[in-house]
């Protein structure tokens, strides 16, 4: 598949979010008893397959041509496209770290260790079942497409395979992730700089207001 022959990840990952995003608005709706909306969930699911096998078969296509722009392309579209999907997942995690912190703290001394061990494995398990369905089905073209990026940017500059795989697990973790992703983009491929800006000012604006709204309701 050349170049030319493939959909821009634009095109899909517009198709993508709506997937996304139709199905958790129908998924709310279905809970709050508004029972057609059972029926456009499998529609969206369709689209859904169907957008990423097409978005699969791209990736892997421009990974045999070494195409980095469509790789880093469709990593930056799909990832700033499921961002909130991303940031309710790291407010999941981090309120439960916060929660189960704050149980340890004030949990009976003489049950203190068995408390922190039985809390901590169940923030494990609990941080493994929120990252799982983000990563390998909502943040699927995302993880695969920065992966092929990785495979060439380690046969071009020969990065260790140490450092490839501080990225791979970087991939998992939210927002860490887009981070890692403009530091691979910036560094080898000189891309991205924009984005990083974008990102800053988005970031810095969600925790102004974060802290504004806390400060407000705090005094």
């Amino acid at each position: 598949m050349k170049n030319g022959q493939r959909k821009h990840p634009l095109f899909l990952g517009v198709l993508y979010g709506t997937a996304i995003y139709g199905s958790i608005v129908l998924a709310i709706l279905c809970i709050t008893g508004v029972i057609v909306a059972a029926a456009l969930i499998i529609p969206m699911f369709i689209l859904l397959v169907f957008v990423l096998i097409s978005q699969m078969r791209n990736i892997s296509s421009a990974k045999k041509e070494e195409d980095v722009d469509y790789c880093l392309k469709t990593y930056f579209i799909y990832k700033y496209i499921t961002m909130p999907v991303e940031l309710i997942c790291a407010g999941i995690i981090g309120a439960s770290i916060f929660v189960i912190f704050g149980m340890i703290i004030h949990w009976p001394e003489e049950d203190l260790i068995a408390a922190f061990f039985a809390l901590f494995f169940a923030m494990i398990i609990y941080i493994i079942i929120a990252i799982i369905p983000y990563v390998f089905v909502i943040g699927l073209p995302c993880f695969i497409s920065i992966e092929y990026v990785l495979g060439i940017t380690q046969k071009k500059y020969g990065i260790s395979s140490a450092e490839r795989t501080i990225h791979f697990l970087l991939q998992m973790i939210p927002v860490l992730d887009i981070i890692d992703g403009l530091y691979i983009s910036i560094k080898y491929w000189n891309r991205g700089r924009g984005l990083a800006i974008v990102t800053a000012v988005f970031t810095f604006s969600i925790t102004a207001l974060v802290l504004s709204f806390y400060l407000v309701n705090r005094f």
